[in-house]
């Protein structure tokens, strides 16, 4: 009752021009409300409202300010008396008690939408009047179609359907950005990416290059034991906490809550560029111990080669013979075994490629003879004399080879192991046993359990040959037949 008297009150004292922005400030709260309205009955009773609200004002409040505003040919006593007998009609579309989400309250963008529309559509009909020097229902029916017209261009070009986004997507995309939109921020951390390899260097100077903003004073982050800071802190901050870092941004006001979340997304950008530079990071640390391990794996296996090597020499001196052939054996395979032993050691100074140092193939083969002359292998073809071939995948092959077969002879005695090069293809062959099943399918592809070895020999000998260019395979597994080959990769 006390909140009625007020209004009565109020209003008794309004004068015309209170009074019209009043009727526009109801009819903005209204357009603002009606957008939000799913239920139909709800939604009439809102427009008729708000259709009340335009006519008192264009009517009503309109011609009491100017006396130049004349309804003629309209009757505006007509007007006057018929338009409280329209307010009735608002009780047969009552509101009823809503059960709203939180964001179906009044748009305030809407409402002063709604009001700057009524205003220009009122002082455009004054204006035009004036101007125009003609009637004012002759000025209100064409500014009204002016207005009508404007607005459904307006609406068209807010959400065209012609297959662009249309000024409503540009305007959203503005608002969201807050001052910078997302593809600058990418732009710029592209950019910090590019210059700064480590990612630490790179998360600081991401963070600096926010400070641009004028509505941030300072920044600090903290990633991985490392941090930074760098600007003013303030007492109003928005913390975004990743796996492996922190970012911190500094306000001079309060943030609005769509400014926060603009905030967060610009910062787990930078967080997650952070994140893919530490994992190449990673990645290429990884790489290097990659390329430590597989050098450290084909020396051991070298070093191995030449350990047999000389236990073969030592076995053959402690033999009783000739002194002199004994001595012609040691004169020709210890000088073999240092420049292998020299060439071993030289791969421990940096894990590189294979140099791939080419040597005669006839050559080679003449000193893979003497090397394994007295072993009981079976000799088979000859390189041509012109033909090159690279010594340290040969030799590494080679040896993995003849060392893999005489353990096999071991095992099974009375092996017999043929070693062939015929045109551009060596093949180490034997006559026992073939290779396991379950072994054949992971053999060259990777490490298999070995009875003798490390198991990593023939691994380590494919990618060796297939980093030079060459294949090597199993080109037999049968009973009595069971052969491997290296050949140029065709």
């Amino acid at each position: 009752m006390a909140l009625f008297a007020a209004v009565l009150a109020s209003t008794w004292f309004l004068g015309p021009w209170l009074l019209l922005i009043w009727c526009g400030a109801l009819a903005a709260s209204i357009g603002g409300r009606v957008l939000w309205t799913e239920r139909p009955g709800e939604r009439t009773g809102y427009l008729l409202a708000f259709g009340y609200l335009v006519g008192l004002t264009v009517f009503g409040m309109v011609p009491e300010i100017s006396p130049k505003v004349v309804l003629e040919p309209l009757p505006r006593e007509l007007f006057s008396q018929l338009m409280p007998l329209i307010l009735p009609l608002l009780l047969v579309f009552p509101a009823r008690t809503p059960q709203r989400r939180a964001g179906d309250a009044f748009d305030m963008f809407y409402g002063m939408l709604v009001f700057l529309v009524l205003a220009v559509f009122v002082l455009g009909a004054l204006a035009y009047m004036l101007v125009g020097e003609v009637s004012y229902v002759e000025s209100l029916f064409k500014t009204s179609l002016t207005v009508a017209i404007a607005l459904l261009v307006v609406a068209w070009a807010w959400n065209p359907r012609a297959g662009f986004s249309g000024v409503g997507s540009a305007m959203s995309r503005y608002l969201l950005s807050v001052g910078m939109p997302l593809e600058q921020w990418l732009v710029q951390l592209s950019e910090e990416s590019e210059k700064e390899p480590d990612p630490a260097r790179f998360l600081g100077a991401a963070m600096v290059r926010l400070q641009s903003m004028p509505w941030i004073t300072g920044s600090s982050w903290e990633a991985t034991g490392e941090g930074g800071l760098s600007g003013e802190r303030t007492a109003h901050s928005h913390v975004y906490q990743a796996a492996e870092c922190s970012l911190v941004l500094y306000f001079r006001l309060p943030p609005s809550p769509s400014m926060r979340w603009h905030v967060e997304w610009l910062l787990r950008l930078a967080a997650e560029f952070y994140l893919v530079k530490r994992q190449a990071h990673q990645l290429q640390r990884m790489g290097y111990l990659k390329a430590v391990y597989e050098t450290g794996s084909r020396v051991t296996h070298d070093v191995k080669n030449l350990l047999q090597s000389m236990q073969v020499l030592c076995y053959a001196a402690a033999q009783p013979g000739n002194p002199a052939e004994l001595a012609g054996l040691l004169g020709r395979q210890l000088p073999q075994i240092t420049e292998r032993l020299k060439v071993t050691l030289e791969k421990l100074q940096s894990p590189q490629p294979e140099s791939g140092e080419q040597v005669r193939a006839s050559q080679w083969w003449n000193e893979l003879l003497e090397r394994y002359a007295d072993v009981g292998l079976n000799w088979s073809g000859q390189p041509s004399a012109d033909a090159m071939l690279p010594r340290s995948l040969f030799d590494s092959v080679v040896e993995n080879l003849i060392q893999n077969a005489l353990a096999k002879r071991q095992r099974q005695p009375g092996l017999a192991i043929t070693v062939s090069f015929s045109a551009d293809r060596l093949t180490v062959a034997d006559d026992g046993s073939p290779v396991a099943p379950e072994i054949v399918a992971a053999l060259l592809r990777e490490p298999v359990s070995s009875e003798d070895g490390l198991g990593i020999g023939l691994y380590h000998a494919a990618k060796q040959a297939e980093a030079s260019g060459y294949c090597l395979e199993l080109t037999a597994n049968l009973p009595g037949q069971v052969a491997f080959s290296l050949s140029v990769r065709h």
